[in-house]
């Protein structure tokens, strides 16, 4: 099972995924991605991509840039790439009724929006507060949500942090901490206002858990641990076209739950699994596998594997989105 480790100890060594836990065992299994600091590459920002239509995101937290692609992955090269003030980026958001892009920007400590077919940001939202952004979300009422691993320097434990979207920075509403010290990965928020978090909790780094909290207009309630769900290591997040659940646990499976119900479907992907992404039109999921470099599409939820892009030399693919072309 692998442990997505904080910003110092990437700048140290890498990010450290680990495989094969079971009772007291684990072995490391895959290539380790490098620190941002070392990669040699050199890329710049370009578009081609269509102005409608669906397109997918695809963040290279090593590289420090997005890829973009059009149609379905079939080893395609990218139709464009954002490069403009990325750095670390991990989680992405595509908001399917503006066309805009959400990123969590790791190693800048903010959250940066693009347009559709845009290279350089139209906003940036800061917690003051200064958190390590893993993964963001936008709700139904325009709140801009972020799950932080981090403080810079172990201070305090992940949490989350809102905003009320909108221009200039939009307003921050707070930074609302993680019970029981744990560290903060992947979100996502259902239509019903529902936000979804999962976490690693601090007794036990190679164990996830799922959340779930309220925050009308950014105000985040009582956090609750959603019983009977646990992880073999916690990974990307997201909701189909029914508002069931989609969770990567642990190396090779998709979890699909209809809760309350906590025993999931379980669909087979291969490689190592981080980041999730679903288009509600066409029914179709999109993982990053950091095991074998690439992003890989595939039917829902049949699981069939329909085809794969690959990452960047170096890459750590650590997030996935798409945008349908139009709002579901």
């Amino acid at each position: 099972m692998r442990i997505l480790q904080s910003q110092g100890l990437i700048a140290a060594s890498a990010i450290a995924f680990l495989s094969g836990c079971s009772g007291g065992g684990s072995s490391s299994l895959v290539p380790t991605p490098v620190s941002p600091q070392t990669v040699a590459h050199h890329f710049a920002s370009f578009y081609a991509c269509p102005a409608q239509g669906p397109i997918k995101y695809v963040s290279d937290f090593n590289n420090n840039l997005i890829d973009i692609y059009v149609g379905k992955f079939a080893g395609q090269a990218p139709c464009g790439q954002i490069t403009s003030v990325l750095n670390s980026p991990w989680g992405i958001f595509a908001e399917p009724r503006t066309h805009d892009l959400y990123v969590a920007n790791y190693g800048a400590h903010d959250i940066v929006a693009f347009h559709r077919g845009q290279t350089t940001p139209f906003n940036t939202y800061t917690d003051p507060s200064f958190q390590d952004p893993v993964d963001v979300a936008v709700a139904k009422d325009g709140t801009v949500i972020a799950s932080n691993q981090l403080r810079p320097n172990f201070p305090l434990a992940g949490s989350l942090s809102t905003w009320i979207g909108g221009p200039n920075g939009g307003t921050y509403v707070g930074n609302f901490q993680m019970p029981h010290g744990s560290e903060g990965l992947y979100v996502t928020v259902q239509r019903d206002g529902t936000v979804y978090f999962d976490d690693l909790i601090s007794t036990n780094w190679n164990f996830g858990a799922l959340w779930y909290v309220s925050c009308p207009a950014g105000a985040c309630g009582q956090q609750t641990q959603v019983t009977g769900v646990s992880f073999n290591s916690a990974g990307g997040l997201a909701s189909d076209d029914a508002e069931d659940l989609l969770a990567i646990n642990g190396a090779g499976f998709a979890d699909t739950f209809e809760l309350p119900n906590p025993n999931p479907k379980a669909i087979p992907l291969t490689g190592d699994a981080v980041a999730m992404a679903v288009n509600r039109l066409d029914h179709h999921m999109f993982v990053t596998d950091v095991l074998n470099n690439y992003a890989a599409e595939y039917s829902y939820p049949s699981g069939k594997l329909i085809g794969t892009v690959p990452g960047n030399a170096g890459a750590g693919l650590f997030g996935i989105a798409v945008d349908p072309g139009h709002a579901p």
